[in-house]
């Protein structure tokens, strides 16, 4: 049997370890070049999201009009963290609303009384004119009794509050826990039915063709109203469809990759918006650009598009006076008023 040599074993050994180390560096070389491919795919997914959406908005982005007045409400109680308001995606338009010379805005605060959580409801009327805060009212909110009444995934956060114009009289009048009127910025009245005059309710969708609500993403349909008989539908896949009274889709549009989520109505029914918005995923994942985008039915397509600054935690506030001529919109703290152009 043939012994083999001391250096013919040390070469051996020595080959060994050379051919195992340059393995390990492949190895480790590859785990780092996947790790940083891995990191590095959801920020180019988002700047794609990003990209698609300014260029095809790029035209309405270079008009946007600057503001008419700028309203810093953080002096009023707005809260500066995210926590409070907007709390929940689809109630971002409930807290803001426009009657013929006011607008008004309505917000939670929360803080402690001892030992007990307590969230209060807080609502600021402001002048349509100059943007100066008219007055501001706070009342303590039954949140405990709401969370109760709440679904499950909304028990801890709440519910509320939020504003609505208007009454027959041309009052602001908000729900936290039952309706409030609201007069010169103060609730004047409680009761547990809404002062609307008119209740708009949405057609449920079977009335409507089943092809505008598959989404082939596997996502959500969310309906909300532009009038008696018109709606607008949203979907988790990054598309809209406004769709009349025969169940058919007047007009469309689509972004793919992005959030698409309703932010109010003019109450002629004629323009709505739309808040878009970027994410990059992560845990948690985060909103990187929003957009609102205000929407003519008439013609069919977009007529003003601006993009969000500062960015919400989860959806600016927005609303659009009767006709659609104005547009209000909230974020971090602060309110607006524009002119939507013709």
């Amino acid at each position: 049997m043939m012994r083999l040599s001391t250096t013919t074993v040390r070469r051996l050994i020595r080959h060994t370890a050379i051919s195992v180390g340059a393995l390990l560096v492949l190895f480790l070389a590859a785990v780092v070049i996947w790790l940083l491919t891995w990191s590095h795919f959801p920020d180019r997914q988002n700047q794609k999201v990003v990209l698609s959406i300014s260029k095809k908005l790029a035209p309405l982005l270079v008009t946007a009009p600057q503001p008419l007045w700028d309203t810093d409400l953080q002096q009023q109680g707005f809260p500066q963290d995210d926590f409070d308001s907007p709390y929940l995606n689809w109630s971002a338009p409930n807290t803001v609303a426009l009657s013929d010379s006011m607008a008004a805005v309505t917000f939670r605060r929360s803080r402690y009384e001892g030992k007990q959580f307590v969230m209060d409801g807080n609502v600021v009327a402001l002048s349509l004119a100059t943007g100066s805060v008219v007055t501001a009212a706070k009342w303590p909110g039954d949140w405990k009794g709401k969370k109760m009444l709440a679904p499950n995934w909304q028990k801890q956060i709440g519910v509320g509050p939020y504003v609505y114009c208007c009454t027959p009289e041309g009052q602001f009048y908000a729900y936290s826990d039952g309706y409030l009127i609201i007069k010169n910025g103060k609730a004047i009245g409680r009761g547990e039915v809404s002062p609307a005059a008119v209740q708009v309710v949405l057609k449920d969708k079977k009335d409507y063709p089943e092809a505008v609500f598959q989404t082939g993403c596997g996502g959500g349909v969310h309906s909300s109203s532009l009038s008696s008989d018109t709606v607008v539908i949203t979907t988790d896949c990054g598309t809209m469809y406004v769709v009349g009274a025969d169940g058919h889709a007047l007009f469309s549009d689509s972004f793919p990759g992005a959030e698409v989520k309703f932010g109010g109505a003019s109450r002629n029914g004629k323009r709505f918006v739309l808040a878009l918005s970027a994410w990059h995923s992560g845990d948690p994942r985060y909103m990187t650009d929003e957009w609102l985008v205000v929407y003519d039915v008439e013609h069919r397509g977009p007529v003003l598009a601006l993009k969000s600054n500062p960015l919400p935690y989860l959806q600016s506030q927005s609303a659009l006076s009767d006709d659609g001529t104005l547009m209000l919109i909230g974020s971090g703290g602060h309110l607006k008023l524009l002119n939507v152009p013709n």
